[in-house]
């Protein structure tokens, strides 16, 4: 199984299997979305009411099949 390795500010090496870092993307990739949407509403980065863990929660278990699915087409192209 393809594992991916990050080096930390800390010099420490952070090694994840797929599963971990298809998760992680997903989060990062939710976070982007209300990012933009609270963008176009013209909401203050200060304002913190937005913030769902649940929702967040929810997005992560249903997008993280397609995108295990997006991140092994991508190792398997060489992008990864």
């Amino acid at each position: 199984m393809k594992t991916f390795e990050f080096n930390l500010k800390d010099g420490t090496k952070k090694v994840m299997e797929l599963d971990e870092f298809a998760r992680w993307a997903c989060l990062l990739e939710g976070i982007e979305k209300v990012s933009e949407k609270l963008e176009e509403a013209g909401v203050p980065q200060s304002d913190g009411s937005w913030v769902k863990p649940l929702a967040f929660e929810k997005y992560i278990k249903e997008r993280f099949p397609a995108m295990q699915h997006d991140i092994k087409c991508e190792v398997a192209l060489g992008n990864l």
